[in-house]
């Protein structure tokens, strides 16, 4: 993959970030991988830097997913998001995409297969 790519974990369950965070790191990829545990840490960790992918829980309390998602779009339109959540709508899915989410995903979902679909998204 060539330079080392930088992946942010956004979400409010911690045995979520804590599972994202295992897949990652443990993937054939070298990548530097930090979790937030609400809208409002992601938004201090993208001040400290900048990510090649974000993935991160709509429902939050505080700054929600699609709020941080427009955040991040108007600051580092580049960055690619991925949207995943336990709480789909069609409604939530066509307003992500329209924010400018690269992928939108419905809990439960299976990790490798995400982790494959985030790789293949910041090669």
């Amino acid at each position: 993959m060539g330079d080392l790519k930088k992946i942010l974990i956004v979400d409010d369950e911690e045995t979520i970030t804590f599972s994202l965070y295992q897949a990652f790191i443990k993937a054939p990829y070298d990548c530097e991988v930090v979790t937030a545990s609400s809208g409002e840490d992601a938004l201090d960790k993208l001040e400290d830097g900048s990510f090649d992918l974000v993935i991160t829980d709509i429902a939050m309390p505080g700054i929600d997913g699609l709020e941080l998602l427009s955040i991040i779009k108007s600051r580092a339109p580049d960055t690619k998001v991925v949207i995943i959540t336990a709480y789909g709508t069609d409604e939530r899915e066509e307003r992500a995409y329209k924010i400018g989410a690269d992928k939108y995903i419905e809990k439960p979902f299976d990790i490798s297969e995400l982790r494959n679909l985030v790789f293949k998204m910041i090669e």
